[in-house]
C-alpha cells in the first residue's frame, strides 16, 4: 500500500533534531528530483509555499549554509597563525621589560635569535596582543649597580647582538649612549678580552739602574775625572741617558740657562775634546 507524502513526511518529523534537518526535507523532492512544484510540496508538507521557494532559492546559492537559520552567525576560519610560541612568547618578555622597543626593532631581535623574518604589521599585533607579562622574563640589569663590571659590560654586548638598539640598551641597562658604544668597539676589536679591566698606570715600569751598570759607570768617572756625564753615556749609547749617568755619579742638577749666563760654566760639565780644550778651538 502506497505511502501519502503528507504522512510520509509527518513520520520523518519525529527523528529531526533541528531545524536545519526539517528545511532539507521540505526541499528535497524539489533539489533531487524536480518532479513536483513548489505549491506541491507545501500542501503535502503543510507549509507555505513561498517559504518553500525560500528555502530552495537559498539552497542553490549557499547549498547547506542557506538553510541556517537567522540568528546563527557564521564566522571565517582565517588562516592558521604560522608564529611559533617561541616568538610570541619573547616579545612577550620584552614588553613585560620595557615598553619602548619599535617594531622594526622587534623584528630585528626576533631574526637574530631565532632567523625567522617577520613584517613590522606581524610585530605590530602580535605587540599589542601581548599580554605584558612572561612566565620566564628578562633578567633586569642596571649597569651601574652591578657587582661584576665584566658581566654589566657582556650584557651590553649582548644586547646587541641579539638585535637591540643602541638607544635601547641605554635606556634599559641605564648606561650612556658612549659607554655602549666603547664597549662595543673594544669586543670588536679585542673579543672578550676587551671587556676585562685594564691597569690605567704605565704600561712599562720605571728604568733602574742595576749594580754592574753603576760599577761600571764609577769606574769610567774614576778614570777620566774631567770627563763630565756626557762621556759615559756616548761610551755606550743607547744604554744609559745623560740624566742617569748624573744620578749615578751623584753629579749637581744641570744649570738653568740664567745660572749659565750669570757665571762661569763649572769644570765638571767640560769635557777635553780630541784637538784640545774648547777655549782653544775659539776663533782669535
Amino acid at each position: 500500500m502506497p505511502v501519502e507524502p503528507a504522512a510520509d513526511f509527518a513520520e520523518l518529523q519525529l527523528g529531526f533534531v533541528d531545524q536545519m534537518q526539517w528545511r532539507y526535507e521540505v526541499i528535497r523532492p524539489l533539489v533531487l528530483f524536480a518532479d513536483r512544484t513548489a505549491t506541491q510540496r507545501a500542501h503535502e508538507t503543510q507549509t507555505h509555499p513561498d517559504t518553500v521557494r525560500t528555502l530552495q532559492r537559498r539552497f542553490r546559492r549557499q547549498g547547506m549554509v542557506g538553510l541556517l537559520p537567522k540568528a546563527v552567525k557564521l564566522e571565517g576560519r582565517g588562516r592558521a597563525s604560522r608564529v611559533p610560541d617561541a616568538v610570541r612568547e619573547e616579545i612577550a618578555r620584552l614588553k613585560a621589560l620595557d615598553g619602548g622597543f619599535h617594531y622594526r626593532e622587534l623584528a630585528h631581535i626576533v631574526f637574530c635569535k631565532f632567523g625567522i623574518r617577520m613584517g613590522n604589521k606581524t610585530v605590530k599585533k602580535l605587540w599589542q596582543e601581548s599580554p605584558g607579562h612572561a612566565s620566564q622574563p628578562l633578567e633586569r640589569v642596571d649597569y651601574h649597580t652591578h657587582p661584576d663590571r665584566y658581566q654589566a659590560r657582556l650584557h651590553v654586548v649582548k644586547r646587541y647582538y641579539q638585535g637591540w638598539d643602541k638607544v635601547s640598551i641605554r635606556r634599559v641597562l641605564k648606561v650612556s649612549r658612549p659607554t655602549v658604544d666603547t664597549w662595543i668597539a673594544r669586543f670588536e676589536t679585542e673579543h672578550f678580552a676587551g671587556l676585562q679591566d685594564k691597569k690605567r698606570g704605565p704600561k712599562e715600569p720605571p728604568r733602574k739602574v742595576w749594580l754592574p751598570r753603576m760599577v761600571q759607570v764609577y769606574h769610567l768617572q774614576k778614570a777620566h775625572p774631567d770627563a763630565g756625564a756626557m762621556a759615559p753615556s756616548e761610551a755606550r749609547p743607547g744604554q744609559l741617558s745623560w740624566c742617569s749617568i748624573r744620578r749615578v755619579c751623584g753629579m749637581e742638577p744641570r744649570p738653568s740657562w740664567s745660572q749659565t749666563v750669570a757665571g762661569p760654566i763649572p769644570p765638571t760639565l767640560l769635557r777635553p775634546s780630541v784637538c784640545g780644550s774648547r777655549s782653544s778651538m775659539k776663533p782669535s
